[in-house]
């Protein structure tokens, strides 16, 4: 890692932020380089969105060569990541719209097989909230979900 790099970092276009290659900072001091690079530059409204990205990004890279993880380390610690910053509470998949163009992807049949394995988490939370909450308090709509879901009816 150069200090020109981290020089560019200060004065990158949004185009330039999104599409630059993030290295893989060997130590804390060239981690801390792009951090600082990034935090001290001036922002526009979107190159904040990928100096964050890359700051993230960087930081990942750093820990995942100084814990030694496998790829498959490297995959969950990146799913726990969206799963923190989203604050989701239940299962999720990502889908790869590149995967579109080909058919041995089927990714109809994937989202109806997620649906399938989640069935029992979402029947099970849509129990939890008709206890928590009372019917006449909810949208009848959304209350005839809840019972649907509740008695294992796919969506």
């Amino acid at each position: 890692m150069t200090k020109t790099m981290t020089d560019e970092l200060k004065t990158m276009t949004e185009k330039q932020l999104r599409d630059f290659d993030c290295p893989w900072p060997k130590t804390l001091e060239e981690l801390n380089a792009i951090i600082s690079a990034l935090a001290e530059r001036e922002h526009e409204y979107g190159t904040c969105v990928y100096a964050m990205s890359i700051a993230a990004t960087a930081a990942f890279y750093y820990m995942s060569r100084r814990l030694g993880v496998t790829g498959f380390q490297a995959m969950l610690a990146d799913m726990d990541f969206i799963r923190r910053v989203r604050h989701m509470k239940g299962p999720f998949g990502i889908l790869d719209a590149a995967d579109l163009v080909y058919p041995q992807y089927d990714m109809i049949g994937k989202v109806q097989e997620w649906i399938r394995e989640w069935m029992p988490w979402a029947a099970k939370e849509a129990v939890k909230r008709l206890n928590e909450h009372r019917e006449e308090a909810v949208h009848p709509e959304v209350l005839a979900h809840w019972k649907r879901l509740a008695g294992g009816v796919q969506p």
